[in-house]
């Protein structure tokens, strides 16, 4: 019987160990491969009539936002307003994100947070779903909310970029009815599995890669994506 409990904790610690080494591994590879630029030969200066975007973190998170309406899209078309219970035609900005489709659905709040739920988006493929949020009026620019200016090309890239995300049928997205947590937003079905490796922070760096703004090469943190934006 001794034996037996040795054995067993053994293994206890010798998962934890595991575990704590492959946390540590994926945070440093994260740092290392973060600092490595993407696009850091773009022009600095202003493009003319720029499109002004934001990249927001509630740190853990990231978000591209964007316009509701320019010469190159209006989003209205894709994103009807009767998808959303309290938005109108007053609103200015539109928020995109993409993740894990069940921690969405299941997770409105950090406290809804099951074990079982962060495992599975984490660990192993999942399907994917597209939240998209309308905002009022244009962001106060803080250290979590990052202006970006973009040339109408690179403005047209994001947005061609963005719109590859969404699962379409008949040129239309496709809408996850009774989905969202306020009046505000909701959800779409979108293209790509959820991982670690392959998460929400990486799906916006890939995103102003597309756009040609500096980025970093490897992004699954949101430092990762925000320290090159300041």
């Amino acid at each position: 019987m001794k034996r037996v409990i040795i054995r067993i904790l053994s293994f206890v610690l010798w998962f934890i160990g595991t575990v704590a080494g492959l946390v540590v591994l994926f945070v440093f590879s994260a740092f290392v491969l973060s600092s490595i630029p993407v696009n850091s030969s773009a022009a600095q200066v202003p493009p003319a009539a720029p499109v002004e975007i934001y990249v927001t973190s509630n740190g853990v998170h990231t978000d591209i936002v964007v316009p509701v309406a320019t010469p190159t899209i209006d989003w209205r078309n894709k994103i009807p307003l009767h998808h959303f219970e309290n938005a109108d035609s007053s609103y200015q900005y539109l928020a995109f994100g993409w993740g894990d489709r069940r921690f969405y659905m299941e997770t409105p709040e950090w406290d809804d947070l099951t074990p079982g739920v962060a495992l599975r988006a984490t660990l192993w493929p999942t399907p994917s779903a597209m939240h998209v949020k309308y905002i009022v009026s244009r962001l106060t620019p803080t250290k979590r909310q990052q202006p970006v200016l973009l040339s109408a090309a690179h403005y047209r890239q994001l947005v061609d970029y963005i719109d590859a995300s969404f699962q379409q049928e008949s040129g239309q997205y496709i809408h996850i009815t009774d989905s969202g947590y306020t009046g505000q937003d909701t959800f779409y079905e979108a293209h790509g599995k959820f991982y670690i490796l392959k998460n929400c922070n990486n799906w916006v760096n890939q995103g102003l890669k597309a756009a040609g703004v500096e980025a970093a090469l490897w992004a699954p943190l949101p430092f990762a994506v925000m320290r090159h934006l300041r």
